[in-house]
């Protein structure tokens, strides 16, 4: 604990719970938060873990690693208590408290209030997009709790605090695998106190620099061994292992190495404030730590005396550079040690309190006031479903498609949340709950449609749902001859295989599209001018999809819909009778326009025998004739709209042109 409370510090700790709060109460979009959901209510439901798969129909035996169960049956009582506004509020609530725990540390170290707050709350934006739904918070917050402990090994009798250090390790790893992170950092102190010189200074802390480093080991051993107290056993090493298998098979995003482009803030974060504070603290250390008579420390010296804090921190920096998913542990397992450093090297930042908690209030809330001003909540703490495929999930329902349906890994989350037990999902994110062949099979980057198809006979597929259409190259892997595409709205797409008991359906709803994918510009979809020959659809009818889909793409004015379309009412008579009107009319029409008035006369006849009260057709007919010559039928063609049309711009247009036909006729 702080030797003592100041009101300043509770004015930066009010400034802080702000911060996090309105970087955490925002519209969750976290895809997982679905299937641990789903997960938590099936282990509430059953009093046991699932041990394997039920979720999925293409690995229903495959053993569930579950490591994270006690956060998923947590989070199944706060939905039940009051949905996923309580989840968020839940969440944000612990992260306030995680970050203050930083905030202490900091303080514990005599940094200066306003420093404390500054590089917290800076460190609480660079990890922003790691604060959401799901089980890694609880590792932020060992996080925390490895530097408290860290703080108390500096003095000697542990005894106690070794029981509760194990229980509380314990109690990590039933929650999230990240509990291994714990012994790593101990055992990487143990090395720099090792390392470090036994010289004066380190008196202080209670014992000689062997000693600190044995017992900074120890506790390393009591994580490693705690670690183990779960279900899964010696089974957390083999989940662990899959996290270096997988990427090998299948790209993730979360595991991939940190980029420039990516992650800026995060190379900031441990460039500038680390590395150039690490050199400046050595110089003045240098200049001002050494004791009378005494000769001056080296730069090397000064570096070893920092050792059990220099080595820990670029441990947890290191793994935070090979994995994204560690750099917000890497943040706040450096925070006090950023703190400090910045509290020497910049001590122009002390007494700025109002004036860095005035920039961080304004950051915090100017945008959401902004929002409140234009009419959207000022605390919006619901489900964003802006990213799920809401529409194309209700259409495959509708049409009895779930039940073997392929889908995407983030999909897959919602679908097993809303549809489990009734439906099972292809794939879901559980990455260790699927063998290796399924994910070599998703993490392929190019597959011919033919081999992908045989992919999905493989696992019986019958129908797939893909989101992300304009940027999922799997859309393009879906051979028209074998799957009919009968779902293209918003970023989705649904496929089903051409089997009989999908016959009406694909007569019915078929789209005559293919894809094609490029990095450089995702998804182009491309009408398909030739009927795949299993096809329910009539040639004709066909043709006419294929006219409506290229005036889409085209923006409404397309050679490729007229020529389709001119196909489509070929041989007359074969389209339903609504198509064909509107088609006969569309075509006249387009003749009209284009002063092509003789050729412009059959299709206009021919619309009009379907719909004699299409008026507009009427009038493109009456003007054709006009230009023909035949000014008698003309002028019946023109009183007829003259006398049906409504007051307007076609009446009046009728009016003109009866007032020319008179003399003509005359």
């Amino acid at each position: 604990m702080l030797a003592r409370v100041t009101a300043r510090d509770l004015s930066a700790w009010g400034v802080l719970a702000i911060v996090v709060a309105g970087v955490c109460l925002v519209p969750s979009s976290e895809t997982d938060l679905f299937f641990r959901l789903k997960v938590g209510q099936e282990i509430w439901a059953r009093k046991a873990l699932l041990g394997r798969n039920l979720f999925s129909f293409t690995a229903p035996d495959y053993p569930d690693l579950d490591a994270s169960w006690a956060f998923e049956v947590a989070l199944a009582g706060l939905y039940a208590a009051g949905g996923f506004t309580a989840v968020i509020v839940a969440k944000t609530a612990w992260l306030i408290a995680v970050f203050s725990g930083a905030y202490v540390l900091c303080r514990r170290r005599g940094v200066d209030v306003a420093v404390s707050l500054i590089v917290v709350a800076v460190g609480v934006f660079v990890v922003r997009e790691r604060l959401v739904e799901r089980p890694h918070i609880v590792s932020f917050a060992g996080d925390v709790f490895i530097l408290f402990v860290a703080a108390r090994l500096r003095r000697p009798g542990n005894v106690r605090l070794a029981l509760g250090f194990a229980a509380a390790i314990a109690a990590w790893a039933n929650a999230h695998a990240g509990v291994f992170i714990a012994s790593v950092w101990l055992f990487l102190g143990g090395i720099g106190w090792m390392l470090s010189p036994a010289v004066e200074t380190h008196r202080s802390e209670g014992d000689s620099p062997t000693a600190l480093a044995r017992r900074w080991w120890l506790f390393a051993a009591i994580a490693g061994c705690a670690v183990f107290l779960t279900p899964l056993g010696s089974g957390i090493v083999r989940y662990w292992w899959l996290h270096f298998e997988i990427p090998k098979w299948h790209t993730v995003d979360e595991f991939r190495t940190a980029t420039w482009r990516s992650d800026a803030s995060f190379f900031l974060w441990i460039a500038l404030p680390i590395l150039l504070g690490v050199a400046a603290l050595a110089l003045v250390r240098a200049a001002s730590s050494t004791p009378p008579g005494a000769a001056p420390r080296t730069l090397g010296q000064t570096l070893r005396l920092a050792l059990p804090d220099l080595l820990p921190a670029a441990g947890a920096c290191l793994l935070g550079l090979l994995s994204v998913r560690f750099s917000a542990d890497a943040v706040l397992f450096t925070m006090p040690l950023v703190a400090s450093l910045v509290n020497r090297v910049l001590p122009r930042l002390k007494g700025v309190l109002v004036v860095a908690a005035g920039l961080l209030l304004a950051a915090t809330l100017g945008p959401r006031v902004v929002a409140w001003r234009v009419g959207r909540p000022f605390v919006d703490a619901t489900l964003d479903t802006e990213f799920l495929p809401l529409d194309a999930i209700r259409f495959v329902e509708r049409n009895g498609l779930r039940e073997r349906m392929y889908n995407d890994f983030e999909v897959g989350s919602y679908l097993a949340f809303e549809g489990f037990p009734r439906f099972r999902v292809f794939v879901d994110p559980r990455l260790p709950a699927y063998p290796e062949d399924l994910h070599r099979l998703l993490g392929a980057f190019d597959f011919d449609p033919k081999a992908w198809t045989a992919a999905m006979s493989r696992y019986r597929v019958e129908s797939a749902l893909l989101a992300y259409a304009g940027l999922n190259r799997r859309v393009a892997w879906w051979d028209p001859e074998e799957w009919a595409l009968v779902y293209r709205e918003s970023n989705a797409r649904v496929f089903v295989r051409r089997l009989a008991k999908w016959k009406t359906l694909i007569a019915a709803l078929e789209i005559p599209a293919t894809f094609s994918f490029t990095v450089e510009e995702g998804v182009r979809t491309s009408p398909l001018t030739e009927r795949p020959a299993l096809s329910p659809v009539v040639d004709c009818e066909w043709q006419r999809r294929v006219g409506d889909l290229a005036l889409e793409l085209d923006g409404g004015e397309s050679r490729r819909a007229e020529e389709a379309y001119r196909r489509a009412l070929q041989p007359a008579g074969c389209l339903v009778p609504a198509h064909e009107a509107r088609l006969s009319a569309w075509m006249g029409s387009l003749d009209v326009v284009g002063n092509h008035f003789e050729s412009a006369l059959a299709p206009l006849s021919r619309a009009l025998a379907l719909t004699p009260n299409d008026l507009v057709a009427r009038a493109n007919f009456a003007n054709a004739l006009m230009h023909v010559g035949r000014l008698t039928e003309a002028t019946a063609e023109w009183q007829r709209v003259f006398r049906e049309a409504p007051v307007g711009v076609l009446k009046e247009t009728a009016r003109q042109r009866l007032e020319r036909l008179s003399p003509a006729r005359e």
